[in-house]
């Protein structure tokens, strides 16, 4: 079957471990898109986060905050949105600030929103150095974002937490069950992202697919995370990145070379350029 669109995971997958596109996968993906097949960055990311070179590829179309916006960034139009409800996100966000060893913020109106004390101290929390130049990039900082979340009106998009003691992480995860209404994915080892139950990346690559008058079977999809698991599963063709993990290798249908080893232009040289 002939692919007409290609999905990818950012961080982890078409990125490398410096969050730079390697060479490799940019010829890859602009090979794919002067074939009319569309490309799609598919990422827990705000649009904003996108980076240019990953937009100058020729790049329409993204699913972002793991599934919870579709949007045609060429006409900055949204074509699908799925919010957390806004008072499960400040009772998460509450939740979550009982531990110093957390740090947490949020996408809410489609931006980024941080307070000092996480922004000012990111390396605290464990978080690796690339995330942090990515964090404070596109983050604003408010004084309270218990406040900013809860003015009338406000659209939660995400919760992101990361934690500096993994062992916290297990314990908040299980707290989070008492939340019936909400999405729980990781895609690094210490961070949890809270979307509303309806957010998810396959999902919101079947939405897309349908709104293009693409079938599933013409989709590939490439991700290294948890929060790809639901894109893996729905595309015709789910490719895991070597340095994935190995629940989400187990649910693909082929595992190519790492992120650090340009695997995305590797998976697509092999099932679209050279099949």
């Amino acid at each position: 079957m002939r692919i007409r669109l290609v999905a990818f995971d950012l961080d982890g997958t078409a990125l490398d471990d410096e969050k730079n596109l390697p060479e490799e996968n940019r010829l890859a993906l602009v090979a794919c898109a002067e074939r009319g097949i569309l490309i799609v960055p598919c990422t827990g990311r705000l649009a904003a986060g996108i980076p240019r070179e990953i937009l100058e590829l020729g790049v329409r179309y993204a699913i972002t905050i793991n599934g919870g916006g579709i949007e045609d960034l060429q006409e900055g139009r949204i074509l699908d949105r799925q919010l957390l409800n806004r008072g499960t996100a400040l009772a998460v966000m509450r939740l979550a600030m009982r531990y110093p060893d957390i740090m947490c913020d949020a996408y809410i109106d489609g931006r980024g929103i941080s307070e000092p004390r996480f922004y000012d101290h990111l390396e605290k929390f464990g978080i690796p150095p690339q995330i942090v130049r990515m964090i404070r990039q596109t983050r604003t900082k408010v004084p309270d974002i218990l406040e900013y979340a809860g003015r009338p009106g406000a659209a939660v998009n995400k919760v992101n937490l990361y934690f500096g003691d993994l062992h916290r992480r297990e314990l908040l995860e299980e707290e989070l069950k008492q939340f019936p209404d909400i999405l729980v994915t990781s895609s690094i080892a210490n961070n949890l992202e809270i979307n509303g139950a309806g957010a998810s990346k396959g999902p919101a690559l079947k939405r897309l697919a349908e709104l293009l008058g693409i079938r599933l079977c013409e989709t590939m999809a490439l991700g290294d995370g948890g929060n790809d698991r639901s894109l893996l599963e729905t595309a015709g063709l789910g490719v895991a990145m070597e340095n994935a993990q190995e629940d989400l290798k187990a649910v693909a249908g082929y595992v190519t070379c790492s992120n650090n080893q340009a695997g995305v232009a590797r998976a697509i040289e092999k099932f679209i350029l050279y099949d």
